[in-house]
């Protein structure tokens, strides 16, 4: 008690806002015991069977990617504050009565307050038409106290991959509260080879917005990103891409993301897994150090490799297949069926 006590007297004794504010939580968090939910894991495979397609629901209290507050308790009297806790809250409403604003978002409008995972950017907005805005303040905690300047400045606040830009104007009287709706949900991808779920080491995904631009690019929202993650996005439509190894395994779909619902996507991969072997005689072992192109019949390139067996995923169809080893060149044209498992030899002769 006595170093919270030296800690509080040096916090009114210093002039600089900022430092004050800082000590206060802090005191009060260890004064009050303040604890932030925990980020769990949301959702995993309740073992049912599986259907391919899109499912939505409501996010519920607690969910991973919208941690939000809990409901409150039913009120209770108060215990008498000690000593710290009282002049703690005593710096935070001296704080409260200089200008600036305290913040907190939301998801939806009607939706409860995230209580972590934000980031804030603060800029003030600039004096010329052309010119940048400057960077005034950064804050992770999820409902900051920032002392601000009497002025017009532009506020970003982040969550995932979700944002939202306004301008607030700051007045010179005490802080106002800001409360900002993201308008955002939550995207979680998974994918399934026949009726098994694909490993999390073979598939990735790859977010693009659903509009393409005149070349037909879209512009890409995130890459590689695995299963089960779950991405926060902005409420919209995107463009999905699922690529099961590292070939041309690969589904596409569109999907509408919803605020304040977490929309899950299974993704149904048609797909064959082939191991190559260059060898002397049927049966017999892999040559090493061969260099594998795997090629439509056309001749479009759809994959390299180098190795004496290795094995790929390729989406059914018909390949022409050709070995390098030693100077010396054999090909052979194979067939691949949905949800075969197969090795493919060429006679070294």
């Amino acid at each position: 008690m006595a170093n919270i006590t030296r800690r509080l007297t040096r916090s009114r004794e210093s002039r600089n806002w900022a430092a004050r504010i800082a000590n206060a939580l802090a005191i009060l968090g260890v004064a009050l015991s303040i604890s932030v939910a925990s980020f769990g894991a949301a959702g995993a495979q309740d073992g049912k069977e599986w259907s391919p397609g899109i499912t939505v629901s409501p996010s519920p209290p607690g969910d991973a990617w919208a941690t939000e507050s809990s409901p409150a308790a039913q009120p209770q009297q108060p215990p008498e504050a000690s000593d710290a806790v009282q002049r703690a809250r005593e710096a935070l409403a001296a704080a409260a009565a200089s200008p600036g604003v305290i913040l907190s978002a939301r998801l939806t409008e009607d939706g409860r307050t995230l209580n972590r995972d934000l980031t804030w950017r603060i800029y003030g907005e600039p004096k010329e038409a052309e010119a940048a805005p400057q960077l005034v303040e950064t804050r992770d905690n999820p409902s900051p106290h920032v002392r601000l300047d009497p002025g017009s400045y532009l506020i970003n606040v982040a969550f995932g991959r979700s944002h939202i830009t306004r301008r607030v104007n700051v007045g010179p009287g005490p802080m106002k509260e800001e409360t900002f709706i993201l308008n955002a949900g939550g995207l979680r991808l998974t994918a399934y080879a026949g009726e098994q779920q694909v490993s999390d080491k073979t598939v990735t995904f790859d977010v693009f917005e659903a509009e393409a631009d005149q070349s037909g690019q879209r512009r890409s929202i995130l890459s590689n990103a695995r299963p089960g993650v779950i991405v926060r996005l902005n409420a919209g439509i995107y463009f999905i891409r699922s690529t099961y190894g590292e070939a041309n395994a690969q589904v596409e779909s569109e999907v509408s993301v919803e605020a304040g619902k977490l929309t899950e996507i299974a993704m149904a991969h048609a797909a064959a897994k082939v191991t190559l072997a260059l060898v002397t005689r049927s049966g017999g072992e892999a040559l090493p150090a061969t260099q594998w192109e795997i090629a439509t019949p056309d001749g479009d390139l759809i994959h390299r490799s180098v190795g004496a067996l290795p094995t790929h995923i390729l989406a059914p169809g018909s390949y022409k297949i050709t070995a390098t080893n030693g100077g010396r060149v054999f090909s052979k044209d194979v067939n691949l069926e949905d949800n075969q498992t197969v090795r493919v030899e060429i006679l070294a002769q």
